[in-house]
């Protein structure tokens, strides 16, 4: 009978910081305790070993379950609504976890001076150009309800025709 609470009492204090692992260690601690409840309540000794597995099963199953519904439960676990009113600024945002996609607002090509060169060179050398580009302010949502907030700022690109 101590082992049974004992066993309880694992499992009640098990938590983890990710789906797999709650499903892992909810699973462990539901077989071990359907096992051991399997094993001590069967009737005689020759029905203890398939009762135990049987019993382990059912428990691993639950426990697993019961691991996903807390972790489930857990607002640091869900993914939050956003903070900000879509009506307030109309700025772009990024709902997929991949690489965004950046639309500058504008774009400005720039001639660099081109250097006297030998006859031979000049063919063999591109003319190279400097775009500079306005990228406007936009919201990127990241991994359990955090929002990242970039702000419009000035990038340059060298480019070579």
């Amino acid at each position: 009978m101590k082992n049974i609470i004992l066993l309880g009492l694992l499992f009640i204090s098990v938590s983890c910081s990710s789906l797999r692992k709650s499903l892992v260690y909810g699973g462990l601690a539901g077989g071990a305790i359907g096992a051991a409840a399997g094993s001590s309540l069967s009737p005689d000794a020759y029905s203890r070993t398939p009762n135990a597995l049987i019993w382990g099963g059912v428990g691993l199953a639950a426990g697993a379950a019961l691991g996903y519904f807390f972790f489930k439960d857990d607002p640091e676990n869900r993914e939050l609504p956003q903070m900000i009113l879509k009506d307030e600024k109309k700025i772009k945002t990024s709902d997929d976890f991949s690489s965004p996609v950046i639309i500058p607002s504008s774009a400005t090509k720039y001639k660099v001076k081109e250097v006297e060169l030998p006859e031979s060179l000049r063919a063999k050398v591109p003319k190279p150009s400097i775009i500079e580009l306005t990228i406007p302010e936009r919201i990127q949502k990241l991994e359990n309800g955090r929002t990242l907030v970039i702000e419009a700022h000035k990038a340059t690109e060298v480019v070579y025709e």
